[in-house]
């Protein structure tokens, strides 16, 4: 026998038709006084359970087979603050933070795009035609979207770069140069 205590986010009804008629299963999800979502399905089996979305309460589980069944549900009363999930409908982990860095990606992104045009070091079609602005069109909104998730994935997994050199080393690097070759010629012969 377990407790979990937490905020109920989603109560599920399942229905089918068997030997006896219309059934309906249930089940819950709960989410923690962090607004972490609790990686478990609670069943409740046949019976509706009488809670609702945003209750504050304690199931106590018991095994069930593979699936834990809840026995006994406490509602909870002086609730702690909830905090907002970092799930959205979609599924998706999404975030203030998260949105702030993608903003910060984009902009980024155009600046440098900006940059290069500006130094003419974007390569990127030329003809003067309407075909040749909408190409161009294409390849530059191509480029910042590119940008923008390069940027963006940077920023979020705070990735290092080992290639780049601080400035103070750069001096310390040593340069090949290229091996002078001799050519030889058909007149020798």
């Amino acid at each position: 026998m377990t407790k979990y205590k937490g905020f109920v986010i989603k109560v599920f009804e399942k229905s089918g038709k068997g030997k006896r008629g219309i059934w309906y299963l249930y089940s819950s999800r709960l989410q923690d006084e962090k607004g972490v979502e609790i990686d478990k399905w609670f069943s409740h089996g046949f019976e509706k359970p009488n809670i609702k979305e945003g209750d504050y309460v304690e199931y106590t589980v018991v095994k069930d087979g593979d699936f834990d069944k809840v026995s006994e549900i406490t509602q909870l009363k002086n609730a702690p603050a909830k905090t907002v999930s970092l799930k959205d409908t979609g599924g998706k982990s999404s975030t203030t933070q998260q949105s702030i860095h993608f903003q910060s990606a984009r902009k980024d992104a155009i600046q440098v795009i900006g940059l290069l045009t500006t130094l003419d070091g974007l390569p990127i079609s030329s003809a003067k035609t309407s075909a040749g602005k909408a190409k161009r069109y294409e390849e530059v909104m191509a480029l910042v979207d590119k940008l923008t998730v390069r940027f963006y994935h940077d920023s979020e997994s705070l990735r290092v770069l080992d290639s780049v050199a601080d400035e103070g080393e750069a001096d310390d690097i040593e340069i090949e140069e290229p091996v002078e070759t001799v050519e030889e010629s058909d007149d020798d012969e």
